[in-house]
């Protein structure tokens, strides 16, 4: 499963922070941790390792842009995504100087910064670790070989890494474009339309092939045959559930 995002707050006034906390605070999906001046971000982030950090850039003890620059000494390649709350020019381009591209204006109200939360978090989670999905992928290829799909389809392997992705988070099976189709895109060079249409194909030519009876039997008829051919998250998310039984 995909791993848990540490996300880590500083803020002068951690109300909104605590709102959300309540909110996104999951145990699971999110863990979320808040302090109250620059020192304090420096030491949560050795023991909490954050992916994404909400950094006000007033602060007591060190000012968000100083603790910018220190966590660049000391995690180099390794910084969390950063989300700088500014409300004067000077700390905007002081924080763009640095990198930090998403800014939200302070006092902090809680709808945006909820936004781009999540707009980090729907980011990290799109990203995607190939080499470690590999043996999913293999996984998945041997099962659809054994259903009796092509390999020489192109579908075929988009197919089985889309399943290999959603093995690792099956949330990407609740937004299959953004988060199955468009990764897999981008690493063949192609278009999010592309794949969508050639695993449809290769859906469709197999069931045409085995029979929609034996498709679903395939994978212990877990939706009525008789509803036809099914659509690609339906394919995929059978897949995935074959795969953790298998």
């Amino acid at each position: 499963m995909m791993k848990k995002i540490n996300i880590l707050c500083a803020m002068r006034d951690a109300r909104v922070a605590e709102e959300l906390s309540r909110e996104l605070d999951d145990g699971e999906r999110c863990a979320m941790r808040i302090v109250g001046n620059g020192d304090a971000v420096i030491t949560s982030v050795r023991r909490f390792v954050p992916d994404i950090l909400v950094l006000d850039a007033i602060l007591p003890h060190l000012d968000g842009l100083g603790v910018v620059d220190r966590l660049r000494v000391m995690l180099g390649g390794q910084m969390p995504r950063i989300i700088g709350g500014s409300m004067m020019p000077f700390s905007d381009a002081g924080f763009q100087r640095r990198g930090v591209s998403c800014l939200v204006r302070v006092p902090w109200e809680h709808d945006q910064l909820k936004k781009a939360i999540l707009d980090q978090i729907c980011e990290i989670e799109s990203c995607v670790d190939w080499q470690r999905a590999q043996p999913s992928y293999e996984r998945a290829c041997f099962l659809l070989r054994q259903l009796g799909m092509r390999s020489k389809l192109q579908g075929f392997t988009y197919l089985a890494w889309a399943a290999a992705l959603a093995y690792e988070s099956e949330a990407r099976l609740f937004a299959v474009g953004e988060r199955l189709y468009r990764p897999i895109a981008a690493r063949f060079d192609t278009t999010p339309q592309n794949v969508e249409r050639l695993i449809r194909h290769a859906v469709e030519s197999t069931v045409d092939s085995v029979g929609a009876v034996a498709l679903y039997g395939f994978f212990g008829n877990t939706i009525d045959p008789t509803r036809g051919k099914p659509t690609n998250a339906q394919m995929t998310g059978m897949l995935v559930q074959r795969m953790r039984v298998s």
